[in-house]
């Protein structure tokens, strides 16, 4: 079954915002804008590289890091520097605010009374 996309209620963030992100947000921010000034998918960007659509999938979501020699992979197959790939401008700012309202908030380890 497929499945349904939901209107994601999608907040504003400002420049500030772009210091805090991580390593692996950066580099899933990169490969979100690299799909979408490609319009290739996950699966193409994979076999590109000759790895599996699952570790695309992950690393484009931050949820995975990500090995030297793939980053090396991504700089010759892709025809990019990884500088550029890690960069983030207030042009991502709106990526950001959509990849941001698509994270599921952590679960808490505490338990209620």
């Amino acid at each position: 079954m497929p499945r349904v996309k939901r209107d994601i209620p999608v907040e504003p963030i400002d420049i500030s915002s772009l210091e805090i992100l991580t390593f692996q947000e950066r580099l899933a921010i990169g490969i979100e804008r690299l799909k979408a000034e490609r319009g290739v998918t996950n699966r193409v960007l994979a076999e590109q590289l000759g790895v599996d659509e699952a570790y695309i999938s992950q690393v484009a979501r931050a949820m995975r890091d990500v090995k030297l020699s793939t980053l090396d992979k991504m700089q010759r197959e892709w025809k990019v520097v990884i500088e550029d790939l890690l960069k983030v401008t207030e042009a991502d700012l709106p990526r950001i605010a959509v990849w941001k309202a698509r994270r599921r908030p952590k679960k808490s380890n505490e338990t209620s009374p």
